[in-house]
């Protein structure tokens, strides 16, 4: 790859709105050179680089492609900072440092010269001020903040999400050094395992940000040792049931007192939440203004609804961790207000009269982010009270990152437009595997990789895009021959007798001239521990290990040799990324290189193989994944064994396969369920 490709990946990772027109200006190239370089970086990252309506789309799995990339190589991932990062960078290091923080030191991590620093400081300066925080200068120890310890945590809380907003944000917060990427993934596993016991489910974004919010102010938690406080009487969530559950999510932390994790909490509590089953009447004052402000919707708005009782349970959902987020001044994101608001604009200042009832119980305004999302379940309601009569002939899922109120008005807008598909739901990403079924369309909010017939829209439909959507799903019909078939039997199928219809459906689509697709196949648990799926050796390089490890899966039939030499090859280059905990490597592959049904095989080293970046490696976990995910609950049973249990301190007196395999099954039956 030359230097233009490594410079279009920088650009490419780097930047969100990626505009082709731009990238030819900027680096001097036609439209068959850039389709030449794409095609390069494609085959390189083993991405899916697309150009569509003159922009070049990047999901977030090529992005971290990107990153990955960069760092293999030793690039610099951010040779110069924009504004936004060099103000984050000077709050961090002035929050989290343990260096002097002098004019030099601080030049240096901003990579700019002393006035522009000065310059930054400066300006930093004033907005803090305006938040009750000030920056302090003293010879001795350079620059400090000094201030309400609360406003200084919601400061770095707002910072932080606000940068987790970037296309590149992530990778920033990574490359500071305050915090470390096994840090966030065993954050992540706990948050993700939690969720069965509290009943709920996080949204996909809050589950990329809570673990680097979260880790960040561990860090100023341990970093500032004095005691501090703020008010939180009436909402007294210590004493409530489920915050022991909550603190176990950082048992593993030292030095902090009572109100460290009390705001740690907090930040969870006050996190999206996209559905629940708790007994939502628990917070009485909660659902008496509830009930106040569906009457307010039903007699001043004069709105109908077909289930009020589920509009009730929806708006409680939403309101409760809204006024935690309110309570502690941390406002949630909503980077459609503006748009919603344009466009609902008699509804929103509707709704915001109605929410002076919720602002009247805590006694804080909510902010128009907050209104937005409200008018989002309200409205969504107002839509689903439209039953349609005509005749469904497709299936389909609405995949939405964002919130409840986000994704429920972007499924019921899209109901309404498209009467003939029955929309099963919206849909986390992680949640797709679980849905048992294939549908014949997937409209998503951010950029997928399937074989489905697949839309990508924007979350609030205006109406180009209503006009673009419609035109899109109209051609996806007539150019697909089985979807043809089926649209057209569903019109004629009152006139075929019951005994006659299967034949009446294959001469249709005989007609147009094409096989019925295939169907997904229903796969069983290949992921059960047993002794035949453990070997142990006493000492072998990395090569023989990655040899050894797969063998068994070859003799099972699992795998073919070409997949072997893919996971070889993706090991050899890449096996720094593929440690998912200490001292224990996934070597795999995409199951099209040549899995033939899933595996795996755990390997144990007795003497550590040393590998070329001096690490040691005591475990390998060779995978053949699932094409359905049926290994992804399995690994993270297993990356929360490895990171969390006393297994490696155990590990030193394994000599055996029947040894391994009753460890590991004694440890996994301690973890809690």
């Amino acid at each position: 790859m030359d230097r233009l490709e490594m410079a279009l990946i920088q650009d490419f990772f780097q930047r969100d709105d990626i505009v082709v027109s731009k990238i030819l200006a900027s680096k001097l190239l036609s439209q068959g050179d850039l389709a030449v370089h794409l095609k390069e970086i494609n085959h390189t990252l083993h991405s899916k680089l697309t150009v569509e309506d003159e922009q070049i789309y990047i999901s977030d799995k090529d992005r971290e492609k990107c990153y990955r990339y960069l760092k293999k190589q030793k690039l610099t991932i951010f040779t110069y900072y924009e504004g936004k990062y060099r103000r984050a960078l000077l709050l961090l290091h002035l929050l989290l440092s343990k260096a002097d923080m002098n004019l030099a030191e601080l030049t240096d991590q901003l990579r700019v010269s002393k006035n522009t620093t000065l310059s930054e400081i400066k300006r930093l300066k004033q907005e803090l001020e305006l938040k009750g925080i000030f920056l302090k200068y003293s010879r001795k120890t350079g620059y400090t903040l000094l201030g309400s310890e609360f406003a200084i945590r919601n400061e770095l809380v707002n910072t932080l999400k606000s940068l987790l907003k970037q296309p590149s944000g992530r990778y920033f917060l990574l490359e500071t050094g305050f915090v470390q990427e096994h840090e966030l993934l065993l954050l992540k596993n706990r948050l993700t395992n939690i969720q069965q016991k509290v009943q709920l489910t996080f949204t996909e974004e809050s589950l990329e940000e809570l673990p680097m919010v979260l880790a960040f102010l561990i860090q100023r938690a341990q970093h500032h040792a004095g005691a501090w406080h703020f008010k939180f009487e009436k909402y007294d969530i210590k004493n409530t049931k489920e915050f022991p559950l909550y603190a176990e999510l950082f048992r593993h932390v030292t030095d902090i007192n009572e109100n460290d994790l009390l705001y740690l909490v907090l930040q969870v509590l006050s996190a999206t939440i996209v559905k629940t089953t708790l007994d939502l009447s628990d917070s009485e004052d909660i659902v008496k203004a509830t009930d106040r402000f569906i009457l307010f919707l039903e007699e001043e708005c004069v709105m109908q609804f077909a289930n009020p009782e589920g509009l009730k349970e929806k708006l409680i959902l939403h309101v409760r961790p809204a006024i935690y987020r309110c309570l502690l001044c941390v406002n949630i994101k909503n980077p459609l207000t503006d748009v919603f608001i344009e466009e609902y604009r008699p509804l929103y200042e509707k709704i915001k009269v109605g929410v002076g009832i919720f602002e009247e119980l805590i006694g804080r305004e909510f902010p128009k982010e907050e209104i937005v999302f409200i008018a989002m379940i309200v409205i969504s309601s107002i839509i689903h009270t439209k039953n349609g009569t005509e005749k469904q002939v497709f299936r389909a899922m609405v995949l939405c990152r964002s919130g409840m109120s986000i994704s429920k008005l972007l499924l019921e807008n899209l109901r309404s437009m498209f009467p003939k598909i029955e929309f099963v739901g919206a849909y986390a990403i992680h949640e797709v595997s679980q849905t048992g079924f294939e549908p014949d369309f997937i409209f998503t909010t951010i950029p997928i990789h399937t074989e489905i017939t697949t839309f990508l829209v924007p979350p609030v439909l205006d109406k180009d895009a209503r006009i673009k959507i419609s035109n899109q799903v109209e051609v996806a019909i007539n150019e697909d021959v089985t979807k043809k078939t089926k649209e057209l039997f569903s019109y004629l199928s009152d006139l075929f007798p019951e005994f006659c219809k299967d034949d009446a459906f294959m001469r249709i689509e005989s007609f147009y001239m094409k096989s019925e697709q295939p169907r997904l196949a229903v796969e069983e648990d290949h992921f059960l521990l047993t002794e035949e799926h453990m070997t142990v050796c006493q000492s072998v390089d990395m090569g023989e290990a990655l040899a050894l490890a797969f063998q068994p899966l070859l003799d099972r039939g699992s795998i073919t040799e070409n997949y072997v030499k893919e996971c070889k090859d993706i090991f050899v280059q890449d096996y720094p990324y593929m440690m998912i905990a200490y001292e224990c490597y996934l070597p795999h592959a995409k199951p099209e290189h040549g899995v033939k049904k899933p595996d795996y095989q755990i390997l144990f080293i007795k003497e550590k193989s040393l590998l070329p970046n001096g690490d040691r490696m005591r475990m390998v976990i060779a995978l053949a994944p699932s094409t359905e995910n049926q290994h992804v609950e399995w690994l993270l049973k297993m990356n929360q064994l490895l990171l969390e249990s006393n297994l490696q301190k155990k590990l030193g007196a394994i000599d055996s396969r029947e040894a391994l395999l009753a460890l590991l099954q004694q440890e996994l039956n301690k973890l809690p369920e």
